[in-house]
């Protein structure tokens, strides 16, 4: 055997038991890792905050109108069309192919318009709901400190099943909102 294949064998021998080695010191290291413990910790549910604040049912209001406003259009639209589906029946030939292609082209501007209503109200909707949820945030981690808490949960039915009595700060941070965000 060769002096440079001893080498060789020698040099990954030698990589090896150190890739062991270092495994073995990190791996135990990794186990022994900690999670703080959590001492104090509370609740707050949103949807209060959001149908509770006069900022939320400001929002409410606003959704609802816009709603309004923009399903009076459809409604119009649909009553147009239906009117003019009726006054195509009596119609025959070439008028009365005329009149559907029209109807099958407003119908297709209907739904367009409903779906349009659809995507803006949730866009909407996502907007008023981040800006409460950011400022809700911000005062949620000033009651936090205030109160000591280690860690502050969202509360709704698919997330908390059950908690103590007195761990729900949602009241609190109401008052805070309205007093913040008027």
């Amino acid at each position: 055997m060769s002096k440079i294949t001893s080498c060789r064998r020698f040099a990954c021998a030698a990589l090896v038991s150190c890739s062991v080695v270092m495994a073995n010191a990190w791996v135990p290291a990794l186990a022994r890792a900690e999670v703080p413990s959590v001492r104090k910790l509370a609740m707050v549910d949103m949807q209060r905050v959001l149908n509770e604040t006069v900022a939320g049912k400001r929002a409410r209001k606003e959704l609802e109108s816009s709603f309004q406003a923009k399903q009076d259009k459809v409604n119009k639209k649909k009553t147009k069309l239906e009117a003019d589906t009726a006054k195509a029946q009596k119609l025959t030939g070439e008028q009365l192919a005329a009149a559907q292609e029209q109807l099958q082209k407003d119908y297709m501007e209907l739904q367009s318009m409903y779906m349009t209503l659809q995507q803006e109200l949730a866009q909407q909707e996502s907007r008023l709901l981040e800006k409460m949820y950011t400022n809700s945030q911000t005062l949620v981690v000033s009651l936090a400190k205030e109160l000591g808490l280690d860690l502050v949960l969202i509360r709704d039915q698919s997330t908390v099943i059950y908690s103590q009595e007195g761990m729900d700060i949602t009241v609190e941070l109401v008052k805070r909102y309205n007093k913040a965000h008027p």
